[in-house]
């Protein structure tokens, strides 16, 4: 089937023990197995799952409302569905970056209100803080205070304390400014992977229309926050603009088989090819070691020094 391919229904064929399963989709009386793996994940995202799976049976289906006008139910959404279970970082990284950044910004803010000019000092000094009854309020800046504000020969001193402070400020405002402009790289990156993924700003409609129908509301919720995210980065220019191979090259690649124990089928097709194409170019080559058992002939022969 085509990802654009509307369906009719998709169901998770269940083993005996309940704990593995097959999701089927099916299309004009068409099926097409699209991933498999451990029941649990898809429990996890899936509130329509969890409830089919308290009556007991051995199969989940998942349906749109007859008549109703389900566009967004395609072979492709479930796809990236799965993956979206298989691995949640795809999507929400983006976006936990982004609450990093605006905790750095708000940390440079702090700082920077926090400069200390000398008329503020004087101020300070001359207007000593005091409550009803004349008790003085704690400063938790006291002890900064005492060294700042001591007179006669001991002012040079506070000058010097002074400069110190504003120094380690302006450092640790470098510091901010190079961890955040680490973070808006690295987010940038997230959303090619993210894009790379499948996972482009086209595609969220449909996959929280999904979610709305059956009950996923992680997912509902990785897609709002990231359409939202998209949005204010596009209308800013904030976006780093980051070549699609380079994303590519950079992501992990999404292994066959992660944590979560789910294969998607495509990509379990597309390694099976792989290794077919790989023992076909070498029919003929391969040798089994007698004492390990392990086929060489897949690997380079040693050029190391003769016996």
């Amino acid at each position: 089937m085509k990802s654009s391919t509307l369906l009719d229904s998709a169901i998770f064929q269940l083993t005996p023990t309940r704990t593995r399963c097959d999701l089927i989709i099916i299309a004009n009386e068409r099926k097409e197995k699209v991933a498999s793996g451990l029941l649990t994940p898809f429990l996890a995202h899936l509130k329509t799952a969890q409830d089919q799976i308290a009556k007991g049976g051995y199969s989940i289906l998942l349906e749109t409302e007859a008549g109703s006008d389900a566009t967004w139910f395609t072979k492709g959404t479930v796809e990236r569905f799965v993956r979206f279970v298989s691995t949640p970082e795809i999507l929400e990284r983006v976006y936990t970056i982004e609450s990093e950044i605006l905790q750095i910004d708000e940390a440079i803010a702090i700082q920077g209100n926090n400069d200390i000019e000398p008329s503020a000092v004087e101020d300070h000094q001359a207007k000593p803080v005091v409550s009803e009854g004349n008790k003085p309020i704690p400063d938790t800046n006291e002890g900064k205070a005492i060294v700042l504000y001591k007179p006669g020969t001991h002012y040079s001193e506070a000058n010097g304390s002074t400069a110190q402070e504003g120094n380690s400020r302006v450092q640790l405002l470098k510091v901010l400014e190079t961890r955040k402009t680490v973070l808006q790289r690295e987010q940038g990156m997230a959303f090619a992977r993210a894009v790379a993924a499948s996972f482009d700003i086209d595609h969220m409609a449909p996959l929280v229309s999904f979610a709305e129908c059956f009950g996923a509301s992680r997912l509902m919720d990785a897609c709002l926050r990231f359409m939202d995210l998209w949005k204010r980065k596009h209308e800013t220019g904030q976006w780093l603009e980051i070549e699609a191979a380079e994303a590519m090259s950079t992501q992990s690649d999404f292994s066959t088989m992660d944590a979560s124990g789910i294969m998607l089928s495509s990509v379990a097709n597309k390694l099976n090819e792989s290794c077919s194409e790989m023992a076909s170019e070498n029919i003929g080559k391969t040798s089994i070691d007698t004492t390990t058992g392990i086929n060489v002939g897949l690997f380079p022969k040693s050029s190391g020094n003769k016996a």
